[in-house]
């Protein structure tokens, strides 16, 4: 229930100007041991630019693979006093770090190790069955609060080995920004506003081969930009993107949707399901009110209204003023069977007193309904009785 609650929240009322949205926290957005996402891989969509209020249209998806997963688990513990975290360990008796703050995020055969530090979240390296890279330092992936407009940069280097042999060794650069944030269009067309980005660039400068001079043999910049909205932990949408420097030819490009109804980690993240409670709830009333509103504008349609005789014997004569001009349209119909007896022709009636006779010698005794519709809308029913 929660979960569905949760994605009609997002499709249909995130827009209520309350919920203003330019922040990620450690509270609502760093990963968290435990969450399983599963995301559809997509053909890449270009990230668009960088401001305000950005309308971001991702209705035409084109999906690759609708079952890539994404898990985040505890780091392993080698007997009873080692975590390990690719060429990272960590001591069990140091007070200083918590289990819960290593984590290993898992896809596509390829393990990433983080590490939460105070407000940061800090990439130490990964591995696949091919590629063991270390990050010295270890660099950020955000810093918690992160806000529109703000920036953080980092050196690294890395070390490692292809195939378990051949060494890696690279450096560079890592500039996160939060450069845009305005609305999303889903795929359906549901709308998700207010919506933050996150764009990384990575330069990757090759310095294996190399090992003498020190100088690169190659740069190459990853790109990547997220897409996050508040209540979700996780981001919606996700670019990456891989270009080579030296004739800015891509080399890989891929984007990566995160259906909100998939966001299976919500009925065990408190801190965000009281946010979209909270906004459940008061959209849900300002919903309501906007009904009653509504239904009180319709009704005001009929300023006032009078019908007799009532038993009916051979005619009902109905009188009723219009406040504004409207398409009018008289039903009566029976209480027992639903049996329509009378429907007049819907017709667009200026403001003012009309009048109307109902011819009922043929109608059967009994009970009726007497209904004046207006736009559509109900705004009289009168019981009415036949003997």
């Amino acid at each position: 229930m929660k979960k569905l609650q949760s994605f009609l929240l997002l499709i249909s009322l995130l827009s209520y100007s309350t919920y203003s949205f330019s922040q990620l926290t450690k509270e609502h957005n760093t990963i968290r041991c435990g969450d399983v996402l599963i995301k559809q891989q997509v053909e890449y969509i270009a990230p668009g630019d960088p401001g305000k209020s950005i309308i971001w249209n991702f209705t035409t998806l084109q999906s690759i693979n609708d079952e890539y997963k994404l898990t985040y688990s505890p780091a392993p513990l080698q007997g009873d006093s080692l975590y390990i975290m690719g060429y990272n360990t960590f001591e069990k008796e140091d007070n200083t770090i918590l289990p819960s703050d290593l984590i290993v995020g898992t896809e596509h055969n390829t393990m990433y190790y983080y590490q939460i530090k105070d407000n940061t979240l800090l990439l130490l390296g990964h591995e696949n069955p091919v590629v063991k890279l270390q990050y010295t330092p270890a660099y950020p992936q955000i810093t918690y609060p992160f806000n529109y407009g703000n920036t953080i940069s980092a050196p690294y280097t890395t070390r490692g080995y292809y195939s378990g042999t051949e060494p890696i060794h690279t450096q560079g650069i890592v500039t996160i920004t939060a450069d845009a944030y305005g609305k999303m269009i889903l795929p359906g067309g549901d709308t998700i506003n207010p919506v933050l980005r996150i764009k990384t660039i990575q330069t990757i400068q090759d310095l294996s081969i190399n090992t003498v001079s020190q100088e690169p043999t190659s740069e190459k910049h990853l790109e990547t930009y997220r897409w996050y909205t508040k209540g979700y932990r996780y981001p919606i949408f996700e670019t990456i993107r891989n270009i080579d420097t030296k004739d800015n030819s891509i080399l890989f490009a891929t984007s990566f949707y995160y259906p909100p109804q998939e966001h299976l980690y919500i009925d065990t993240d408190p801190d965000n399901q009281r946010i979209l409670d909270e906004m459940w709830d008061i959209n849900k009333k300002k919903e309501d009110k906007s009904e009653e509103t509504k239904k009180e504008n319709i009704t005001n349609l009929i300023a006032n209204y009078n019908y007799y005789p009532n038993p009916i014997q051979d005619n009902l004569t109905l009188s009723y003023e219009l406040s504004q001009q409207a398409k009018v349209q008289i039903t009566l119909y029976s209480i027992v069977d639903g049996t329509m007896y009378y429907r007049s022709k819907q017709q667009v009636q200026e403001a003012g007193r009309h009048q109307t006779n109902i011819d009922c010698h043929t109608l059967p005794k009994g009970a009726y309904v007497l209904q004046i519709i207006t736009d559509n809308q109900i705004s009289v029913a009168q019981n009415i009785i036949k003997k």
